[in-house]
């Protein structure tokens, strides 16, 4: 991984970087201008305990980063951890940054007593896929995720 990159949680009172990395992942997915919620809601959202910003920082700049949730399972007394969304710059990329991201949720997850960990991805996101494989997530060729738009 580059040098001098802080992997980091961001807590309720980093604002205007959780805004940053609400831009970063609405211009990824090719959104003209993503609308920015109320400080008072990622405020409230930053504080949860069930839901995470990761970020990477290279001099006090953003370079990456990821959301994800714990889930209660219901069948089971257990919580799993769904890795969201994940984004590195363009310009930070194949250096580690995403590896990183991501090895610091196992981390938080192996603390927090989490034993399973999900993502999903298209099949044809073989970045994404390479990512997940190289750090340690096994592919499931018999699921089929569904998205319900309304």
């Amino acid at each position: 991984m580059s040098e001098n990159i802080v992997i980091k949680k961001l807590e309720s009172s980093e604002i205007t970087l959780a805004k940053e990395v609400i831009l970063m992942f609405g211009f990824d997915h090719e959104t003209d201008e993503p609308a920015l919620p109320a400080d008072k809601y990622i405020v409230e959202m930053l504080a949860r305990n069930d839901f995470h910003v990761i970020v990477a920082l290279k001099h006090g700049r953003l370079t990456g980063g990821l959301t994800a949730y714990e889930m209660n399972m219901f069948k089971r007394k257990t919580t799993e951890m769904f890795l969201y969304e994940i984004e590195v710059e363009e310009s930070y990329r194949q250096k580690g940054i995403g590896k990183a991201l991501i090895e610091y949720l196992k981390q938080m997850c192996d603390s927090k007593g989490i034993v399973e960990m999900f993502v999903g991805t298209s099949k044809d996101n073989l970045a994404a896929r390479k990512l997940y494989s190289t750090t340690g997530g096994k592919a499931d060729e018999d699921s089929v995720w569904f998205n319900y738009l309304f």
